[in-house]
């Protein structure tokens, strides 16, 4: 029996690959098999084939290829969707699991359900609230399309029951995510803090939202400089990101300031050892929500609602606008002890393992 796992982007990447390689080490006792499939949306290789080397999967067996420079949010759904029907007329697996709610996520669920294949959607239940962004649109849709819903906390699952879905559809096996740093962070994981990081601060930002809006950029581009000034902050670039801040000529001011060290994207293990030791964060990522809340880390989130609120709640993160961060950040100093770790049912590495046992009734 064949089980699609798709991914696309890199932080799919980690989570696919945090399931796959629960699937490997337990897949003699397993009656089917996970084919990896890569969409390809981001079609950078620093973003994909290094970051699945350095976690050690194989390489996908189909490649979409939907992702290309320039391509907007209906072209990478339609290519998704396209490219994944001309698979599905070849080759039919037992079910499909899609994760997330990127673009390429959601053009493979809609292939899937007109092709009446079993579709699971990991990351299933997350609602921010705010349906202006793309990716409340797609999570929302995908879990339409579904017939297996893994939802990562019960709020995800409360919000599933009150969209309508069936609660027999519904299955509450926890974070992935905190599988992948337990599984790719080593040792080094600080499992009980006892004081905040002293490290520099990690700095991350990507969403269109910020990069694409000139006058937000400015004002974040404004408040890291400012920051620089008392603070080291690294910050792995995104290639989207550098393309706009060259484009807009606010590069120079990052590229001249003294204590901003700028990455390339760091490999995922790497990445890990930069936030355990990070004094704080700043980043408008929603995994890294649930990364720091878990560890006790604060920091500022460059976004104005999220679709983990559960976390963001229960940690010592806060939503920031650009021209309040400097304030904010400030104020981090501050922290004599780290906050309390955010650790619910199911965020105990072991969700991987409860995903693969509710494949296993319904593939036999």
């Amino acid at each position: 029996m064949i089980i699609d796992l798709v991914y696309g982007t890199r932080p799919n990447l980690i989570k696919a690959a945090a399931l796959y390689l629960t699937w490997w080490e337990r897949r003699d006792d397993l009656p089917f098999t996970l084919r990896l499939i890569d969409t390809g949306q981001h079609w950078d290789p620093a973003l994909s084939e290094g970051l699945r080397f350095s976690l050690g999967i194989p390489a996908p067996e189909i490649r979409l290829g939907i992702g290309q420079p320039g391509n907007n949010r209906s072209t990478l759904v339609q290519n998704a969707d396209d490219a994944y029907c001309r698979v599905l007329d070849q080759s039919l697996p037992q079910a499909t699991i899609v994760i997330g709610d990127v673009n390429g996520s959601l053009g493979v669920a809609r292939s899937a359900r007109r092709h009446s294949i079993f579709l699971i959607h990991l990351e299933a239940g997350l609602r921010g609230g705010f349906d202006a962004i793309a990716e409340e649109a797609n999570r929302t849709e995908i879990d339409i399309l579904c017939d297996m819903h893994w939802a990562p906390h019960e709020t995800a699952a409360n919000n599933l029951r009150k969209e309508g879905i069936d609660a027999k559809r519904i299955q509450n096996v926890g974070n992935i995510i905190i599988d992948a740093m337990l599984r790719f962070g080593g040792t080094s994981i600080p499992i009980d803090p006892s004081s905040p990081g002293t490290g520099p601060v990690l700095l991350t930002l990507h969403r269109a939202e910020n990069i694409d809006n000139l006058v937000r950029l400015s004002s974040i581009v404004n408040a890291i400089v400012d920051l620089a000034r008392e603070t080291q902050i690294v910050w792995p670039l995104h290639h989207r990101a550098q393309e706009s801040l060259v484009k807009s000529g606010l590069w120079r001011r990052i590229r001249d300031a003294e204590n901003i060290k700028v990455t390339s994207p760091m490999l995922y293990p790497d990445f890990l050892s930069v936030l355990f030791r990070a004094r704080y964060v700043i980043t408008d990522s929603g995994g890294m929500i649930d990364e720091c809340a878990w560890l006790g880390k604060a920091g500022c989130i460059l976004r104005p609602t999220t679709e983990r609120p559960t976390a963001l709640s229960a940690s010592a993160l806060e939503i920031c606008e650009p021209e309040d961060l400097v304030k904010k950040a400030t104020s981090l100093f501050e922290v004599k002890m780290p906050p309390f770790p955010f650790r619910p049912a199911g965020w105990d590495g072991k969700a991987a393992g409860r995903m693969l046992d509710t494949l296993i009734p319904f593939v036999r």
